[in-house]
């Protein structure tokens, strides 16, 4: 029943007309159907993989009108897989508890809160093979765990910050092969797609964009030009995003992308460096190792769209399973605090008034200190003694009962 009453409001929300980008998808699905070539006949701004995707509802929606519920229903279907899984993840993990149903109630309220992105934005997909990654590393399928890391890197590209990690991990347990053969399997198909589509070129957009309005530097920006300190800062609606633009906004973007990429790349050493004493086994552990330069990659990035948080709050539900909650739970605050900046009297379209900027700082706070406190955590355990890295975070918890962590096995 409850599982019922989290999915069902969501399948019916896909009739709802909003079209968020699904007219975009249309479009370019529906060219590439009647024969035109993406990158070659038409721009198209995302990794591969993500037109086949939308192919499916346009070949059967022949019309936007049609293409929308299909595509929506799509959708609710992931939906409904990330949230099978968060249940059988914890009942698995702590049987008839209350806690075990956590995970599933606090996605739950956040999917119907993110509903005007999470289903009108194709960003679900790549989360829910990310978190099948997360399952499948923490149950030793690493070859479904490559497969489905590369599927949603080729997707929508944000999944490569984890394949370190894994990588990492699968060569001290000695099955890095597996891995390996999972993420060249999950890639294959670029090699026939090569030879009729540059599908490569979707990078020169993202190269080209500007300094989005939600990024923390521009949240940081739009409020020093509201308070009188900074000049000549313009709220922009530029063909992908609102953006800031100005001189100002210029340096700050320059300043922002080495940040996006310094800080994504230290999160993802120290989450590497943590597996020195002790590897995740449990699939919380993956979840709170992997959202440390996951929310790094979202909350440096110079672009930070509303959907971008639908990639975290599916580990953020894992990783509420054992451990310190408070930072997976800041995830769902931010998530659902997004919502909020897009109401009429916030004046988005034309730059946040006063009180939504605020709104917006608060919400960026809260990821830069989520992501803090877990890339923290692990340096914690980075630095610890063996015997303190091998205790378990959650000794209350059946499982934790029942099974202790054994020594790590030799390095090859």
């Amino acid at each position: 029943m409850a599982f019922t009453v989290g999915v069902v409001p969501l399948a019916v929300y896909a009739f709802s007309p909003r079209e968020g980008d699904l007219p975009l998808y249309f479009r370019t699905a529906h060219a590439f159907l009647q024969g035109a070539i993406p990158n070659q006949d038409f721009r198209f701004e995302y990794p591969p993989y993500a037109l086949l995707w939308f192919v499916p509802a346009a070949w059967l929606g022949p019309t936007l009108p049609s293409f929308i519920p299909l595509f929506g229903l799509q959708l609710a279907l992931f939906d409904a897989f990330i949230k099978w899984l968060l249940l059988s993840e914890g009942a698995k993990r702590w049987g008839n508890s209350p806690r075990a149903w956590v995970p599933f109630a606090v996605y739950t309220v956040a999917s119907w809160v993110q509903s005007i992105h999470y289903l009108k934005r194709y960003d679900l997909i790549p989360a829910a093979f990310v978190l099948v990654a997360l399952v499948a590393l923490a149950r030793r399928r690493e070859a479904l765990a490559g497969w489905a890391l590369s599927v949603g890197v080729v997707t929508k590209l944000y999944p490569v910050v984890l394949v370190p990690l894994a990588l990492a991990v699968c060569w001290r347990r000695g099955t890095s092969r597996r891995l390996v053969l999972g993420l060249v399997a999950g890639a294959l198909p670029l090699v026939p797609l090569s030879f009729f589509w540059p599908w490569w070129n979707f990078a020169s957009f993202h190269v080209e964009r500007g300094l989005q309005v939600e990024s923390l530097g521009a949240s940081l920006l739009w409020a020093a030009h509201r308070l009188g300190l900074v000049s000549g800062v313009a709220w922009v609606h530029a063909p992908a995003a609102y953006e800031l633009h100005g001189a100002a906004a210029e340096a700050v973007k320059v300043a922002t992308r080495w940040v996006w990429v310094v800080g994504s790349l230290a999160a993802a050493a120290v989450g590497i460096g943590s597996l020195r004493h002790r590897l995740p086994e449990r699939a919380e552990e993956w979840a709170r190792l992997a959202l440390g330069p996951l929310i790094a990659f979202v909350v440096l990035n110079p672009v930070l769209s509303p959907q971008y948080l639908v990639w975290l709050v599916g580990a953020a539900g894992l990783a509420l399973l054992s451990g310190s909650p408070w930072a997976p739970a800041a995830l769902f605050v931010a998530a659902m605090i997004s919502r909020g900046l897009f109401t009429g009297a916030s004046s988005y379209g034309k730059g946040l008034t006063g009180s939504f900027t605020v709104l917006l700082l608060v919400r960026n706070g809260l990821l830069l200190a989520a992501g803090f406190a877990l890339v923290r955590e692990a340096w914690r355990l980075k630095r610890a003694g063996p015997e303190e890295a091998l205790r378990p975070q959650a000794l209350g918890s059946p499982a934790a009962r029942q099974s202790m962590p054994g020594p790590l096995p030799p390095s090859p």
